[in-house]
């Protein structure tokens, strides 16, 4: 079992991820409008955080990244809502990811991972406001780009990496994505 398939089971066997399996980065589609939906603000965090755009990077950055990778696992955690207007669990699901990428982070570091990199789903939730542009992020180990940032339309990689985007009434999904180099 290579380091690869090790760090895939690792991530399986958490409580945080729903599914989790290796993907061709090949189906990775970066476009404009996606990116789009970012300047628009329709999330409220565009020009607000470091990880957010424009702080991201660009999507041709972006994409130049990403296509430096040759594999990749992708993964998601599922909140159960009381309604669709559950703005706490929502949130507190965005946590429970993050917190998960930030121990997948520590797994891949466990297994000798050397060329990678982490993408997260939605916002940074590290600080109660973030030190953006002022001042240098207080976590830069702790945050990951999300991978809408890069133009990457999730509902449609989740799709094209054979992965339920909507997990049924009252939940809410989010996504990240491992690319590494082995």
């Amino acid at each position: 079992m290579d380091k690869g398939e090790r760090l895939l089971e690792r991530i399986k066997a958490q409580e945080a991820v729903n599914q989790a399996d290796f993907f061709d980065v090949g189906i990775l589609e970066f476009l404009d409008e996606v990116r789009d939906m970012c300047v628009q603000n329709s999330c409220g965090k565009y020009n607000k955080t470091w990880i957010c755009p424009p702080a991201s990077g660009t999507v041709e950055e972006l994409t130049v990244a990403c296509k430096s990778y040759s594999r990749g696992i992708l993964l998601n955690s599922v909140t159960h809502l009381e309604d669709s207007f559950d703005w706490e669990n929502m949130q507190e699901g965005g946590r429970k990811l993050l917190s998960f990428l930030n121990e997948a982070k520590g797994f891949a570091e466990e297994y000798g991972f050397e060329d990678y990199r982490i993408f997260g789903g939605g916002r940074c939730h590290g600080c109660e406001e973030c030190s953006y542009p002022d001042a240098p992020c207080l976590y830069p180990e702790q945050v990951f780009t999300p991978i809408e940032a890069c133009g990457i339309m999730v509902s449609s990689l989740a799709k094209d990496a054979g992965f339920k985007y909507i997990n049924g009434q009252n939940t809410v999904t989010f996504f990240g994505m491992i690319l590494y180099n082995d």
